[in-house]
């Protein structure tokens, strides 16, 4: 069997990354072979959001099982944040990945923490169970895994991706915007160890 790989592009203070990333999640559950998908998160920081769309996102996303409770745009550096969701994929691959991303953005847009604080990353951290010394490595230092978050970056660059979230399926087949479980199950194909 030949894995799918899907490569979600987002970011942590963006709303409908959230809704993507639960979205594409339900997607690949819902496939024919879902052990047989490996989706991996890339960064792509943009400009926070304003008002009135992170309303829009927080009545859009309630079917999906999301409670955005802020009522102002999340507006923070987002740099370590990233380097932690980087550090998860590095040392427990893509399902430690997904467990860091989706306790950073309860955080931000359930819980209203400020994810740019070291102090607040380490806890977010330990409950998404990735190994604190590691975490505290990272966020004494400003370079461990930062070329992870630029690499991803000057992909999306490359590929033409400019805002968030963009999924890539198996390396060529790009959907912009927050799509439907649907959509995302259409486009990764009704079978997807298949042709």
């Amino acid at each position: 069997m030949t894995d799918l790989a899907l490569d979600l592009w987002g970011d942590v203070t963006d709303p409908w990354s959230y809704v993507a990333k639960r979205r594409v999640e339900a997607a690949v559950a819902a496939s024919e072979r879902p052990a047989d998908v490996v989706l991996t998160h890339h960064a792509l920081p943009g400009p926070p959001v304003s008002a009135d769309e992170l309303e829009r996102a927080a009545i859009a996303c309630r079917p999906d099982g999301i409670d955005i409770a802020i009522t102002q745009p999340p507006d923070m550096d987002t740099t370590d944040a990233h380097r932690l969701v980087a550090l998860a994929l590095a040392l427990g691959g893509p399902a430690l990945q997904g467990a860091m991303l989706e306790r950073l953005y309860a955080a931000v847009f359930t819980e209203g923490l400020d994810v740019s604080s070291h102090r607040i990353l380490q806890r977010l951290a330990a409950e998404a169970g990735v190994d604190e010394q590691r975490v505290g490595d990272l966020l004494a230092t400003s370079n461990e895994r930062s070329s992870d978050v630029a690499a991803d970056a000057e992909t999306a660059r490359e590929r033409g991706i400019t805002s968030t979230p963009y999924l890539v399926v198996d390396h060529h087949i790009g959907l912009g915007g927050p799509a439907t479980v649907e959509d995302y199950l259409t486009v990764m194909g009704s079978d997807p160890a298949g042709p």
